[in-house]
């Protein structure tokens, strides 16, 4: 529905909510009590009007809210090779690599570059784009085994 859908359905409460509460109050309720006809339709108009001002908040509520649109689904992603990402929970094992003890650096090799990471992203799901990374975008209840291991038990 519409904002103005939604403001003519507020508007239409409102006056509802007024004659209901007007005419409740003058014909049932304060007739027995106040056999004055001027007096207690005043009175129902005070109790109608009370009623309808609050209907009335309500109905500026419902009229100015924002529309609500289904969210979509956090984005999972696994770009990395042999990587793995999870939308939700994990409540098993993960396994990304083997436990095969690494080949020794050639002597001339250049150390991967070390230094601080780059800024975090917020996270609308989980990403894993390292080799054998994995990301979760709930809570992990298993455990979790990339591989990287250099031969010696992991401690």
């Amino acid at each position: 529905m519409g904002q103005v859908g939604r403001w003519v359905t507020a508007v239409a409460v409102t006056v509802a909510a007024f004659a209901v509460a007007t005419w409740l109050c003058g014909a049932l309720v304060l007739a027995p009590v106040v056999p004055d006809d001027a007096t207690r339709w005043a009175l129902a108009c005070g109790v109608g009007s009370a009623v309808a001002a609050l209907a009335g908040m309500g109905g500026y509520g419902y009229a100015t809210r924002p529309q609500q649109t289904p969210e979509s689904p956090p984005v999972t992603t696994a770009s990395g090779v042999r990587s793995v990402a999870i939308g939700g929970n994990s409540h098993g094992p993960i396994n990304t690599g083997d436990t095969t003890p690494a080949a020794p650096a050639a002597p001339d090799a250049v150390p991967p570059p070390t230094g601080p990471a780059g800024p975090a992203q917020p996270p609308p799901g989980a990403a894993s784009s390292g080799v054998r990374s994995v990301a979760i975008g709930g809570d992990s209840h298993g455990p979790i085994n990339t591989g990287d291991t250099d031969g010696r038990p992991a401690s």
